[in-house]
């Protein structure tokens, strides 16, 4: 049996035809591999101390582990006389981000007194311990922790993100 010249020529056609359809029709692009980082959150531990008129700020521990803040908390968008201000610098000392701490020497109680009435008490304090939860920016190296006194701002400690 004699297959004709066309039928072959037709089977050659459709079997490269068929070849042609499974090729990959993308070019050789190569895949690059593309670091993600799992976002980071930075606890720091503060402790403030004052003696007479001045203050001290200390670092007692930072902690980075993975994770996200949930939401933006309530941000001071204005700090009063003796609160303190964080800022979140860059290598470069470049401010990254400005928040504001309510004084942690100056707490407010509140109880039921003898009569069932709530009452306020203002405590001031001369040693107390505070903590700031932040989301860790890539660029961010340096903490810079600044009291508002009337005569403007006083540095109070500066630490180095680890």
């Amino acid at each position: 049996m004699k297959i004709s010249k066309t039928t072959r020529v037709a089977c050659l056609f459709i079997f490269v035809i068929g070849l042609l359809s499974c090729a990959s029709k993308q070019l050789g692009v190569t895949e690059e591999e593309t670091i993600v980082t799992q976002p980071k959150l930075l606890f720091l531990n503060f402790e403030i101390i004052k003696l007479n008129d001045s203050k001290s700020v200390s670092l007692i521990n930072q902690i980075t582990t993975d994770g996200k803040l949930k939401g933006c908390a309530n941000v001071d968008l204005k700090g009063d006389i003796g609160d303190l201000e964080y800022l979140i610098l860059d290598k470069d000392l470049n401010q990254l981000e400005k928040h504001y701490i309510k004084n942690p020497l100056h707490k407010i109680m509140e109880f039921i007194n003898d009569s069932g009435d709530f009452e306020k008490k203002i405590l001031d304090l001369d040693r107390s311990e505070f903590s700031l939860k932040l989301q860790l920016k890539s660029k961010a190296e340096y903490i810079v922790i600044n009291e508002i006194t009337l005569e403007g701002i006083t540095k109070l400690n500066t630490t180095k993100i680890e």
